[in-house]
């Protein structure tokens, strides 16, 4: 799947008419589920990921990288997607409808506008 990735997810976010500091779920949080993967935020959204197709032991699970995403490619071609993703080395959990997004600063964004857990 292509996407464009416009910004990086620790930011300030605009949710459900509700603004607040949110970041990517620390990692001792994500659980297995039957489909997948989830979990719940320091706001309490849940996020969610799909089965990598490889293990995944959530154990020793490491955060590596966010990004808001605006646009996504299907089998009819490109949609207009509003989500948040975050990276933990072979799994990446999305946050769905995320409405009005910016950017807190400071952030360690790169020319892509992506945030990484390491300087790239």
């Amino acid at each position: 799947m292509q996407t464009k990735i416009i910004a990086s997810v620790l930011a300030i976010l605009t949710v459900s008419n509700y603004t607040y500091a949110d970041t990517c779920p620390e990692p001792s949080s994500i659980y297995k589920t039957k489909s997948g993967f989830e979990a719940k935020d320091k706001s309490g959204h849940i996020w969610k990921g799909e089965d990598p197709g490889q293990p995944v032991d959530v154990k020793t699970l490491v955060f590596e990288d966010a990004a808001y995403i605006t646009e996504d490619e299907t089998e009819n071609g490109p949609v207009k997607v509003s989500q948040l993703s975050c990276r933990y080395q072979n799994l990446a959990l999305f946050l769905d409808n995320v409405v009005n997004w910016k950017a807190a600063a400071p952030a360690n964004w790169d020319e892509s506008n992506r945030c990484y857990s390491k300087p790239h």
